[in-house]
């Protein structure tokens, strides 16, 4: 059992750095405490997420946990920027970001974290 909990672990973490660009890999191998990214929420199976140091506009991340659903969404005003995405899972997002502080949290995070762009 801890070998499977473990090897979960790793298949995750290298997930994460396989969708990195190589300067973005060395980056974080000359800071090794930095922060990859901030999980935000969960919806259902989709995991909402601000990469640290991530390029503007700033925006937030929406990923199923088997990688089918890569989005990208505006902070702004939650428009769609990238990715495909159905539009059940669309709404739910939507919903949750109506929701009355994660327009805030997410402006303070991005901030917080991207604040060298």
């Amino acid at each position: 059992m801890a070998n499977d909990i473990l090897e979960k672990i790793l298949e995750d973490l290298l997930k994460s750095y396989m969708e990195l660009s190589e300067s973005e890999v060395d980056s974080l191998l000359q800071q090794p405490n930095k922060s990859l990214k901030e999980r935000i929420g969960t919806i259902n199976n989709l995991k909402v997420i601000i990469y640290s140091n991530d390029h503007n506009p700033p925006h937030f991340h929406v990923i199923s946990k088997d990688y089918s659903i890569n989005a990208k969404f505006l902070i702004e005003n939650c428009e769609l920027i990238s990715g495909d995405i159905k539009s059940k899972d669309l709404k739910k997002i939507k919903a949750f970001y109506l929701s009355p502080k994660t327009k805030l949290v997410m402006e303070k995070i991005w901030n917080k974290k991207n604040k060298n762009l």
